[in-house]
């Protein structure tokens, strides 16, 4: 007997569509995995004395299987159990990151500490894409947008509090209390997931072999995750995620240049927590609200376009505390409002088809690609780039963020110039 993934007619009743807010509860474990790498491990390491560009390639190392997590997410479309995806990967990621706090003196075992730190970041985007694919099939067309901007505001909202509360509850008690507070957090949230109904779609009777029916599922996911990614619009759209558009890589490096704007402790903890995730959350609802009433694709680069000025700005600026609150907080704003832009903007493309999952991954692999080689040339343009330091990592992404939307533009110019047909399902 096969399933076939379908959305569910419009004669349902709402009680069957997932309502958008849900989505931020439940990215809520994302954000915990990568607050704890993204804020409070650079943190910690540049107290320990490790260099920025050590810090960015750890930092890049880590985060590396947002992109390769191409090569298992299939799986999560083989069958209706997307909810049980994300349950056994968000208890992963809340075990993991028990571990990660566990550990004894980390910046002494960089290869564990760096493989460890790396699994649980595994764990939490095999959620986080169950997760895009219940959204993608349980939320109504209308409400592609916001249902994108609440789990963005979930996800960057979440990441910098955890991040900025694993650094506050480090200091106050330990590393290891960390890591059971953060756990809890994890689990906590991952019960919001009984609240989603997963569509199965009409059954169809069928007598051949258990195998063979696995096998027709495999193929009609390779051709629906081929017809798409291979038509003129899927290209266009992974060259674009591939480009460093709107990629908010200095969020990852923010906590670690405190020192260089003699930023002290509380300031690091209130800027990249509470100031930074309500400024990512309330930019995320706005990315959101606007992605359902404008082209999705210009939003996305207009956003990135707000993400650049503010790098620059900011590296103009003279290196003081004050500097650096209203510039991690600014740039934090529309970084959440770019990635509500991209969620919509992908939303958009693949929503229906078998292979709802394994698309939206693909696109979001490739965004995550390029976040984490922006983040490792932010951290070693402060050895290279117009006479190094922090600034020189601002100003370089500022400029490379603008070098990403010319080649989005040109990509536009050449490819775009008649009108794109749509996406095969």
């Amino acid at each position: 007997m096969i399933e076939t993934e379908t959305a569910p007619p419009a004669t349902q009743t709402d009680a069957r569509w997932s309502s958008p807010p849900l989505f931020g509860l439940l990215e809520i474990q994302f954000g915990a995995a990568v607050g704890f790498l993204q804020v409070a491990v650079p943190y910690w390491l540049a107290k320990d004395g490790m260099p920025l560009a050590d810090i960015g390639v750890l930092s890049g190392t880590a985060f590396s299987p947002h992109a390769w997590k191409l090569l298992w997410v299939p799986l999560i479309d083989l069958g209706p159990w997307r909810r049980i995806w994300y349950g056994v990967s968000t208890l992963l990621t809340a075990l993991l990151l028990l571990a990660c706090a566990l550990l004894p003196e980390p910046s002494r075992h960089l290869g564990v500490y760096t493989l460890l730190l790396t699994l649980l970041q595994a764990a939490a985007t095999t959620a986080h894409a169950a997760l895009n694919g219940l959204m993608a099939t349980t939320t109504r067309l209308e409400d592609k947008g916001r249902a994108g901007g609440w789990q963005m505001a979930g996800n960057v909202g979440s990441t910098s509090l955890i991040g900025a509360l694993a650094i506050w509850l480090a200091s106050q008690f330990s590393r290891q209390v960390t890591g059971i507070v953060l756990a809890t957090l994890v689990l906590a949230s991952g019960v919001g997931i009984f609240w989603v109904i997963e569509h199965k779609g009409e059954k169809v009777e069928n007598a051949a072999p258990v195998l063979h029916i696995a096998w027709a599922r495999v193929k009609s996911i390779v051709v629906d995750l081929f017809r798409t990614a291979f038509s003129r619009d899927g290209l266009v759209m992974l060259v674009l995620c591939l480009m460093p558009v709107s990629c908010g890589a200095l969020t990852n490096l923010f906590s670690a240049m405190a020192g260089a704007y003699d930023a002290p402790e509380n300031v690091v903890e209130l800027v990249n927590g509470l100031g930074s995730g309500v400024a990512g959350a309330l930019g995320s609802l706005l990315g959101g609200w606007i992605s359902d009433r404008m082209n999705r694709k210009l939003n996305y680069a207009l956003m990135g376009g707000a993400t650049g000025l503010c790098a620059l700005a900011m590296a103009a600026a003279p290196m003081t505390s004050t500097t650096y609150i209203w510039g991690a907080l600014a740039y934090s704003f529309v970084n959440g409002a770019g990635f509500a832009a991209f969620a919509g903007m992908v939303l958009e493309m693949v929503s229906s088809g078998v292979a709802v999952t394994t698309k939206y991954t693909l696109f979001v692999a490739a965004s995550n690609f390029a976040i984490s080689y922006v983040t490792a040339l932010d951290g070693n343009a402060s050895h290279f780039w117009r006479g190094g330091g922090a600034r020189a990592s601002i100003e370089f992404d500022g400029v490379i963020t603008f070098a990403g939307i010319l080649g989005m533009a040109l990509l536009f110019l050449i490819f775009l110039r008649r009108k794109p047909q749509p996406a095969a399902a």
